[in-house]
Protein backbone atom coordinates (compact mmCIF):
# COMPACT_ATOMS: atom_id res chain seq x y z
CA UNK A 1 0.00 0.00 0.00
CA UNK A 2 2.61 2.65 0.96
CA UNK A 3 4.66 1.76 -2.36
CA UNK A 4 1.60 2.38 -4.57
CA UNK A 5 0.72 5.50 -2.50
CA UNK A 6 5.07 6.60 -3.52
CA UNK A 7 4.33 5.32 -7.09
CA UNK A 8 1.28 7.81 -7.17
CA UNK A 9 2.47 10.86 -5.57
CA UNK A 10 5.50 10.96 -7.55
CA UNK A 11 3.88 10.62 -11.07
CA UNK A 12 1.96 13.82 -9.59
CA UNK A 13 4.74 15.22 -9.12
CA UNK A 14 6.39 14.59 -12.13
CA UNK A 15 3.34 15.70 -13.99
CA UNK A 16 2.80 18.85 -12.05
CA UNK A 17 6.98 19.71 -12.90
CA UNK A 18 5.76 18.89 -17.01
CA UNK A 19 2.90 21.08 -17.05
CA UNK A 20 4.47 23.77 -15.53
CA UNK A 21 7.89 23.85 -17.30
CA UNK A 22 7.70 27.07 -18.90
CA UNK A 23 6.47 29.21 -16.23
CA UNK A 24 8.66 27.80 -13.27
CA UNK A 25 12.14 27.34 -15.74
CA UNK A 26 11.69 30.30 -18.29
CA UNK A 27 12.59 33.82 -17.48
CA UNK A 28 8.79 34.57 -19.26
CA UNK A 29 7.03 34.50 -15.90
CA UNK A 30 3.59 33.54 -14.83
CA UNK A 31 0.85 34.52 -18.25
CA UNK A 32 -0.98 37.25 -17.40
CA UNK A 33 -4.83 37.00 -16.82
CA UNK A 34 -6.44 39.93 -16.66
CA UNK A 35 -7.61 40.85 -19.82
CA UNK A 36 -7.36 44.23 -19.43
CA UNK A 37 -3.30 43.88 -19.41
CA UNK A 38 -2.95 40.97 -21.57
CA UNK A 39 -0.93 42.13 -24.90
CA UNK A 40 -2.46 39.49 -26.92
CA UNK A 41 -5.75 40.11 -26.11
CA UNK A 42 -5.37 43.67 -26.85
CA UNK A 43 -4.11 42.91 -29.72
CA UNK A 44 -7.22 41.23 -30.99
CA UNK A 45 -8.99 44.19 -29.65
CA UNK A 46 -10.41 42.44 -26.63
CA UNK A 47 -10.50 44.89 -23.61
CA UNK A 48 -11.87 45.13 -20.12
CA UNK A 49 -15.56 44.66 -19.97
CA UNK A 50 -16.16 47.13 -17.83
CA UNK A 51 -14.08 50.18 -20.06
CA UNK A 52 -15.69 48.44 -22.95
CA UNK A 53 -19.01 48.94 -21.51
CA UNK A 54 -18.52 52.84 -20.78
CA UNK A 55 -16.77 53.34 -24.30
CA UNK A 56 -19.66 52.00 -25.68
CA UNK A 57 -22.02 53.92 -23.57
CA UNK A 58 -20.51 56.86 -23.96
CA UNK A 59 -20.57 56.47 -27.86
CA UNK A 60 -24.30 55.70 -27.90
CA UNK A 61 -24.73 58.68 -25.66
CA UNK A 62 -23.02 61.20 -28.66
CA UNK A 63 -24.57 59.46 -31.15
CA UNK A 64 -28.20 59.56 -29.82
CA UNK A 65 -28.20 63.17 -28.86
CA UNK A 66 -31.53 62.32 -26.28
CA UNK A 67 -31.95 64.56 -23.64
CA UNK A 68 -33.12 61.79 -21.21
CA UNK A 69 -34.70 64.80 -18.84
CA UNK A 70 -36.99 65.62 -21.74
CA UNK A 71 -38.44 61.51 -21.69
CA UNK A 72 -41.91 60.58 -20.12
CA UNK A 73 -43.48 57.27 -19.79
CA UNK A 74 -46.53 56.84 -21.33
CA UNK A 75 -48.78 54.88 -19.39
CA UNK A 76 -51.55 53.90 -21.32
CA UNK A 77 -49.02 51.83 -23.61
CA UNK A 78 -48.61 49.71 -20.26
CA UNK A 79 -51.99 48.16 -19.27
CA UNK A 80 -51.52 49.85 -15.82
Amino acid sequence: MLNFVLIVLSVVLISFVFLGFNIFFRKKGFPETEIGRNREMRKLGIGCPKSEEKRLHRKLKRASKINPEDLTIDHTLTGC
